[in-house]
């Protein structure tokens, strides 16, 4: 599910955070908070329900299931707030050589760095990282290890510009072959001579601190249902 123009107006920005607090509404309490005429509000919801975004059971509205994945990150959906964004990198290794792209966008644009990337809700780290692999140069590789998490700030006329939570991976490709993609350039470097290029400072750090480090890190899943949890397991 991709972010719609619903979510850009004012007033199912406030429909949505209304579900912050409440599992179910009625028309009229979602009127109330709008304060807004009711032919709007059930314009709204109407467009909501198109989106599927919104669903009406009886006498209530309530977020779809896609929708509910929205929940956790509504305040910077609509602005109210910015985090951290979580990103996986992966050391890319192939006996003593590693696979480094060089960025073609912002941030970081004509910098060497690891090849990474967003962690997309439904996977694991290790599912991410071979996603990613596969993405930007083609490759098949094979997970070793997660190595570190780096909480990585930018500075810029004394304010932070960036921030990110990187998740330092370790995989072995299964050939050398790539295929570059619109994402940049690859390259296979020595170990030995990654220090002369024009690398990301955080993952050089990374590279020369933490490739053969490792950390115990958990996936796991809750079941919940109608607000109510039933169950935790770790995953092997």
């Amino acid at each position: 599910m991709k972010y719609t123009c619903g979510l850009e107006k004012k007033e199912r920005e406030t429909i949505f955070k209304l579900f912050l607090e409440n599992a179910n509404l009625r028309f009229n309490e979602i009127e109330k908070a709008l304060k807004i005429r009711s032919n709007m509000v059930s314009y709204h919801l109407e467009r909501m329900q198109h989106e599927g975004l919104v669903k009406k059971e009886g006498e209530h509205y309530c977020l779809t299931g896609k929708a509910e994945t929205y929940l956790p990150i509504i305040p910077h959906v609509v602005g109210e707030e910015l985090s951290p964004l979580p990103a996986v990198l992966v050391a890319l290794m192939s006996k003593d050589e590693i696979l480094l792209i060089k960025r073609n966008r912002r941030p970081y644009k004509n910098y060497w760095g690891l090849i990474g990337g967003k962690m997309l809700l439904e996977e694991s780290f290790k599912e991410a990282g071979a996603r990613l692999v596969k993405e930007k140069s083609s490759l098949d590789a094979k997970f070793v290890s997660i190595n570190s998490v780096l909480h990585e700030r930018v500075r810029g006329e004394s304010v932070v510009k960036y921030g990110f939570i990187l998740f330092f991976t370790k995989m072995v490709a299964n050939e050398k072959d790539f295929k570059e993609s619109m994402h940049g350039r690859l390259k296979w470097f020595k170990m030995k001579d990654i220090s002369k290029e024009k690398i990301i400072l955080s993952d050089l750090w990374l590279i020369k601190n933490k490739l053969n480090s490792r950390i115990d890190v958990k996936n796991a899943y809750i079941t919940e249902d109608a607000g109510e949890l039933s169950s935790f397991r770790i995953l092997k």
